[in-house]
């Protein structure tokens, strides 16, 4: 149908009952904040069997924003779609995989996932990539990889280069490397430059290989699903102290995510901000100069719930307890000062986080690079400086057993003095965070 016809003309035509122009109306409906009407129409084109229209709909049903969340009627949407739609098959893997959604059964999200991925779409590839790392599955690596970039995915092109350049899931490959480094797709990366740096300057035009189709061995694939769907191996903690508790978890996240979070995250970071402890308002402050993104739920894959999964373990609550993620940026001079992480309970605005939630409880960090130097966090009080290596991650406690802010964990990000600091960090509640149910 036509998307230049009048509202009028579509009117007519969706109480005709023509399933695309009750498409387009509700559309439109939409776009104009009359959601009540927009949804009637959306639901009529739906029952018709209009692919977009049902989609839309399930998408909505997920996420509880202009009709009440039914996931249940939003999957009884989706399972008739999915043998012929990418969508179908991506929305179904949110909704059986994403803590959020409350459905929580990984091994249905993966099978979603993989049908997404024969059907070849490129992220569904390069997630099962990135899970492929997670659960140590090498052979499958480079195969999913190579697929996700000949469909035009520019991060799974530099992640495969990352490979062939540092012997990831195969043999080095320095050729191979060069060739899929200095490509439009991997150069458009934000780790691009230094990619290209760890080539080094040598002149490899003259033996550039054409990089090989590699074959994907979809059984396989299905039989590692499970490993792919369960939680990644982590390494013994360290107890760096003991109250409040402060523990580091050596080289917990391989490389090859953590470059994938730094170049999601790069383009949308913005001048981090504090929240005021007297009217609980969130402000820019000279305490804290780095710049961050807070991750919405829209902004999730499969990858960063993965890693959630992994801070879940490492604090013993719950993933719902867990603040958006957020991925930090400090370059050099940036910093931030000594502060604690928890509400102070006697400020003016502290009613309005607590409520939200409860207490800070806990905080986790993921170090996501290492190569800068300056950039510790500190522990002034407890006379701890920390120096996180790229993978590492570090939990401590913000509250004491009284269940109080406890004082010592004041902390402080001490300025970078060069290079980039890349961080990923969570604040995790003492309650359910009631953010992450809105979706």
């Amino acid at each position: 149908m036509a998307q230049n016809i009048s509202l009028q003309e579509a009117a007519a035509l969706a109480k005709s009952g023509d399933a695309e122009a009750q498409y387009v109306l509700s559309s439109v409906l939409h776009q104009r904040g009359q959601f009540e009407e927009s949804l009637h129409w959306l639901r009529q084109a739906a029952a018709q069997k209009l692919v977009p229209a049902q989609i839309t709909l399930a998408t909505l049903l997920m996420d509880g924003r202009q009709c009440p969340r039914d996931r249940q009627q939003a999957i009884d949407l989706l399972q008739p779609l999915a043998a012929t739609q990418i969508q179908a098959n991506l929305l179904l893997s949110e909704l059986h995989g994403f803590a959020a959604l409350e459905v929580a059964n990984r091994a249905t999200a993966l099978r979603y996932l993989a049908a997404a991925a024969r059907m070849g779409d490129a992220g569904a590839l390069r997630q099962l990539a990135l899970l492929s790392v997670c659960a140590q599955r090498w052979e499958l690596l480079r195969p999913l990889l190579d697929a996700s970039a000949r469909r035009g995915d520019a991060a799974a092109a530099y992640a495969l280069a990352c490979c062939y350049a540092e012997g990831v899931g195969g043999a080095p490959e320095p050729a191979l490397a060069a060739t899929i480094g200095r490509s439009a797709a991997a150069r458009s990366q934000y780790l691009a430059q230094r990619l290209e740096q760890s080539l080094g300057k040598q002149d490899l035009s003259s033996s550039m290989a054409h990089p090989p189709a590699l074959n994907i061995d979809w059984l396989l694939l299905d039989q590692a699903l499970p490993q792919l769907a369960a939680d990644m191996a982590l390494p013994t903690a360290e107890t760096l102290h003991a109250a409040p508790l402060i523990r580091k978890l050596p080289g917990a996240i391989h490389p090859l995510v953590l470059d994938a979070v730094i170049n999601l995250a790069a383009p949308l970071v913005k001048r981090s901000q504090i929240v005021d402890a007297s009217t609980g308002e969130v402000r820019a402050d000279p305490m804290r100069t780095s710049s961050h993104i807070t991750l919405s739920p829209r902004q999730h894959d499969h990858v960063l719930e993965a890693l959630e999964r992994c801070i879940s373990r490492v604090s013993g609550v719950p993933v719902l307890n867990g603040e958006f993620l957020q991925i930090l940026r400090y370059r050099p001079g940036e910093e931030f000062r000594p502060h604690v992480d928890y509400f102070n309970a006697s400020g003016a605005g502290a009613y309005k986080s607590l409520a939200d939630g409860g207490q800070r409880a806990q905080t986790v960090l993921i170090y996501l690079n290492d190569d800068y130097s300056g950039g510790s966090t500190c522990f002034p009080r407890l006379q701890l400086e920390i120096k996180g290596r790229r993978g590492d991650l570090l939990q401590f406690h913000n509250l004491g057993a009284d269940g109080l802010g406890h004082t010592d964990s004041l902390h402080a990000g001490t300025p970078v003095v060069a290079g980039e600091k890349w961080v990923l960090s969570q604040w995790i509640r003492s309650e359910s965070y009631p953010a992450r149910l809105t979706w």
